[in-house]
């Protein structure tokens, strides 16, 4: 299945980003996204499907309901993003992540989880075992969608750039290992109280239909920078793990 159409707010996006992941308007010629999503519910998957059209991605969509569908896909062609629904009846959405990330011939993919408002555990454990990004399906829009895939794009071209160099920078090293051991618990302890406390009163907000709706908008915007801050820790814990072992090797 494919989408042409030009709609949504493009301009969300960097001119770069928006060459890079087929956004119409760039003055250049677009490359066709390969997209692929995961979920056992057909309801959820139009509903991407219509919101990635007004993103104005130009895409070729393929889907699955299942691990087996999942992996047959995997096997036909490479994709450039995939979408993984994380409840999937009796699988798990993690072990489709790990189907994805271990395909031989996935190795450009971009995964994406989809979760539930309630499994930030489950978007966490997914972003620190290689997803990409993750979405809330209660919350997704064109402005969301258009985001997670401007982030994870960023965030792989910045894997690839970190993968290709052998330099390594010992000073940078140190730095890190600096505030890894003096910082890093303390903000993670910050972090996951403020998470917490945030998803807390987003629960109240959904029951009082007195408050203004903006105030659960912007606490979206702040459990997500939350969020992100605690992945930018723990990759700065495996850029520290990098950077020890590179130092060790004697080829590097």
């Amino acid at each position: 299945m494919t989408s042409d159409r030009p709609l949504g707010n493009r301009d969300l996006l960097p001119s770069h980003l928006r060459t890079e992941i087929g956004i119409e308007g760039t003055g250049v010629s677009k490359t066709r996204l390969k997209v692929l999503t995961l979920d056992d519910d057909n309801v959820d998957r139009m509903r991407l499907i219509r919101i990635c059209e007004k993103s104005g991605m130009s895409f070729e969509y393929s889907e699955a309901e299942n691990l087996s569908q999942l992996r047959s896909l995997l096997d036909q062609e490479p994709f450039d993003i995939v979408f993984l629904d994380h409840n999937l009846g009796r699988d798990s959405g993690l072990d489709a992540l790990h189907m994805v990330i271990s395909h031989e011939d996935q190795s450009g993919a971009i995964p994406i989880m989809v979760t539930g408002a309630n499994d930030l555990k489950i978007a966490m454990d997914a972003m620190r075992n290689g997803c990409a990004d993750y979405l809330v399906k209660e919350e997704l829009t064109v402005a969301s969608l258009t985001k997670s895939v401007a982030t994870a794009v960023e965030r792989r071209m910045l894997y690839a750039e970190i993968s290709a160099s052998k330099m390594v920078n010992r000073e940078v090293a140190k730095v890190v290992q600096r505030f890894m051991l003096t910082c890093g618990p303390d903000i993670r302890d910050i972090l996951k109280n403020s998470i917490k406390k945030t998803r807390g009163m987003k629960a109240l907000i959904r029951n009082d239909e007195t408050l203004d709706p903006q105030i659960l908008s912007d606490l979206t915007v702040l459990e997500r920078g939350c969020l992100d801050l605690t992945t930018f820790v723990d990759d700065l814990d495996s850029v520290l793990h990098g950077l020890r072992a590179s130092a060790r090797d004697p080829n590097h």
